[in-house]
Parts: C-alpha cells; structure tokens; sequence
C-alpha cells in the first residue's frame, strides 16, 4: 500500500517571519496576534518548568527529564492550534503539550516524582504525563512510536464522521523510524484529519518537508521553529485544510534547542533560579533567536503587554512551579499495593494472593 506522488498536494509553506530583530510581524500571521500573549505564557511556562527540571535531574531528585529548552516555540504553538475536541500524541520531549492544554504544572511535578498523588502511580517514567482528560495522548519514548497511533485516531474519527483532528508532534530522528513511513503513508492513502509536526534541529539528516509529503502525497509546509505565530498560523492552517476533508500535512518546523555543549546552557542552574531566572527567557546566541524574546519583541512593539506584564507572568510562573515541587517532595511515594493497580483488567490469583500478603499491603 502506497499513496504515490500527488503533484496536486499544496505546500502551506510561507517565507514570511512574524517576528524580527526588530519585533515587526508579517501581514500573514497578525491573525495570530489575539493568542500571542497566551502563547507567551505557555512558553514560559515550558522554559522554566524544563529548566527546573534540568535541576532537579542533576541533583538526582527525578529520575528522567527531556529538556525542550530552546524548542517551546513548536511545542506550545502546535498545542493551542488544537480545536477543543481535537487530540494530540506527542513524543516524550513535547510533554509540555499537555500544559499548554490544561494539564496542571502541579499534576505533572507529582508524576515526575512518582509520588503518591501521582495520576499514574508511579506505573511510568517522568515526561510521560497521564493527560488523557485533556485529550493528549500518552507521550512515546520510542522514537515515532506515537505516529501511527496519531493517524489511527484520526481515521476512527474519520470513519465514525466526527469532527476530530489529530496532531502528532516529534522531533527528526523519528523520521528514520519504520513508524513514521508507515504513519505518512497510511495519511496519504486514506486522508485522516492528521497534522505532523517535526521539529527538525538539523542533528540528524533529514530530507526536505515537500520531498517527504511528495512522496507519500500530502500537503507540506517549513516554518522558522523560532517563531511562534508562524507556528501557530500554519498548524491552524493545516487543521483548517485537514477539517475540510483534503487530508494530512507534514510540518517541519526548523528549531535551535539549547542543549548539552551549549554556553547558554550554563546559564541554567540553581543559581540562576534563586536569582529570579530573568536569564533563563533570553538564551539566544549571535546565530539564533529565542524564541521567547522574538514573541516578547513583538508584543512589546504591539503593545500587548503592559509594562512589567512579562516579568509579573514569569514570577507566577515560577511561584506556581515552587509550591508544586515543595507538593510534590512532600507527598512521599505511592503505596506499595499500587504496584498491582491498573495493570490487569482482574487482577490473577496469585498476584491477588502477593497484594494481600507482607509487604504489598501497605
């Protein structure tokens, strides 16, 4: 089964840039501009929860972190595009999608401990929040594990004739998995309303956005992964095309992340927090912008956002991620007889006979 080349499949791609040096936003994406300071705030809200994060890794407190430092421009912007009844299936380091719709900061700092409160019981690692009420899909720590399912979902909806559409975020070295052929290929045969989003950061070789969609005929499109509200016009764009029954399309959002051997990295420690973490919103270096101060020049220069407005939304942010790490310390591990809970659908015999006996009864 193979779609084939489309010739007739549109590209969405647009070389126009929202947010300069200078903050001027283009024509085609001031749609965007009435969700730009909502956009912000989920920004942050990424930034300072995976630096904290960072810290709380080194210093051995949570086991697993997957930094998207560098990246929330395509993770938040992808989020907010997702209509209401729409759902996402993002990859392990695009966990702040389930933020962005609605998940609480606190809900995740207790999964990312594994302690008692935690929705999941400790039954999964940190970064796979369990935010199914938010229509998110578990996270997948296997690289384009979750394409496949994206799509299914998509033609479930499809075939039951809902409005529902799916949005797949992952990074580029999915796109050397057998999951993500399988996944494109199957979108462009049966037209599910399914988006993919790539983060592409250029670590991994990667054929071009409309070599890929030509050859499994869906629509393409490649955004700066650095601007927000080229994100978000496009990913809504997609969803727009994909509502109207023309099919999937693949989105490859060209990101800079801040990663290990980075210098900006450096600047995210304890220190930097305890100081206020001003810092932590402005990593960009010579060659690349961060995205948080390119969307903060533009509400600036739009005059979105009061005097101070940044700063005031950076300290709830924080204030919000203090108390759910305190929360979290606090509430010590689940109890020991979860280990069977949501396992089975009838738990067998004998593990009802170790669940009932020292020590699983605690």
């Amino acid at each position: 089964m193979h779609a084939g080349p489309d010739p007739t499949a549109p590209s969405l791609e647009s070389s126009a840039s929202s947010g300069g040096a200078d903050g001027v936003v283009d024509p085609a994406f001031r749609g965007a501009l009435s969700d730009a300071v909502a956009l912000y705030r989920h920004m942050v809200t990424l930034r300072l929860v995976s630096a904290r994060m960072v810290d709380l890794q080194r210093s051995e407190k949570v086991a697993f972190h997957a930094s998207c430092i560098g990246e929330e421009a395509v993770i938040a912007a992808a989020a907010l595009a997702a209509r209401p009844n729409d759902w996402i299936f993002p990859g392990v380091r695009e966990w702040g999608a389930a933020l962005v719709r609605g998940f609480p900061i606190a809900d995740y700092m207790h999964h990312a401990f594994g302690s008692r409160t935690d929705a999941a019981k400790g039954h999964s690692p940190p970064d796979h929040p369990p935010a199914r009420a938010y229509r998110v899909g578990p996270a997948s720590g296997i690289a384009g594990a979750h394409l496949p399912q994206a799509v299914g979902a998509a033609w479930a909806a499809k075939i039951k004739k809902e409005d529902v559409a799916t949005i797949a975020i992952f990074g580029e070295g999915a796109t050397s998995s057998g999951d993500f052929h399988n996944a494109v290929n199957f979108a462009g045969v049966f037209k599910p309303a399914v988006v993919f989003v790539c983060r592409n950061d250029h670590r991994e070789a990667f054929a071009s956005t409309r070599e890929r969609a030509l050859a499994y005929g869906v629509a393409s499109a490649t955004v700066d992964g650095t601007d927000a509200l080229e994100v978000l016009t496009v990913v809504r764009a997609a969803l727009a095309r994909a509502a109207e029954g023309k099919g999937a399309t693949l989105i490859e959002a060209i990101t800079h992340p801040i990663g290990a051997g980075s210098p900006a990295l450096a600047k995210i420690h304890t220190d930097a927090w305890s100081r206020g973490g001003a810092e932590l919103l402005s990593l960009g270096t010579e060659a690349h912008a961060d995205p948080i101060a390119r969307l903060r020049r533009v509400l600036e220069r739009e005059k979105l956002l009061e005097r101070g407005a940044d700063e005031a939304i950076a300290k709830d942010v924080r204030a919000a991620i203090d108390a759910a790490v305190a929360d979290a310390e606090r509430a010590g591990p689940p109890a020991t007889s979860t280990l069977f809970d949501d396992v089975y659908a009838e738990v067998p015999a004998h593990l009802r006979a170790q669940k009932e006996s020292s020590p699983w009864r605690r």
